[in-house]
This record gives structure tokens, C-alpha cells and sequence, in this order.
């Protein structure tokens, strides 16, 4: 017999089920922002709209 015990964890689908789901922003406003930080050399900011906007469109299918 064991000392420890099991500590029960949850699954990835329940801590998933638990999140709220993030209410994203339209493609096209999305689009305007990657814009706008490419053309300000803005490396994070388009680095962080064009992975946002790869999102929208992957959930748009």
C-alpha cells in the first residue's frame, strides 16, 4: 500500500469547458489593426493581430 495518495485531476476537456469564451473582435477590425502595426513597424503588435486574426478565420470555417 501506498503513502501518497492519487490527487484526482481534472481532464483538459473540463478545464477547457470551464474557460469563458473570449468574445474576439471582426475580422475586418482585426485586419485594420495588423495594418496599421505593419506600418508603423510595430513587430509585436503585428505579431500579435495576425496570430488573433488566424484565429477568427480558423473558427469562421
Amino acid at each position: 500500500m501506498s503513502r501518497y495518495t492519487t490527487i484526482p485531476r481534472p481532464t483538459e476537456a473540463a478545464a477547457i469547458g470551464a474557460c469563458k469564451r473570449l468574445v474576439l473582435p471582426s475580422a475586418d477590425q482585426v485586419a485594420d489593426r495588423l495594418i496599421v502595426a505593419r506600418a508603423t513597424h510595430d513587430r509585436y503588435g503585428a505579431r500579435h493581430f495576425s496570430n488573433l486574426l488566424d484565429r477568427i478565420l480558423e473558427g469562421a470555417h
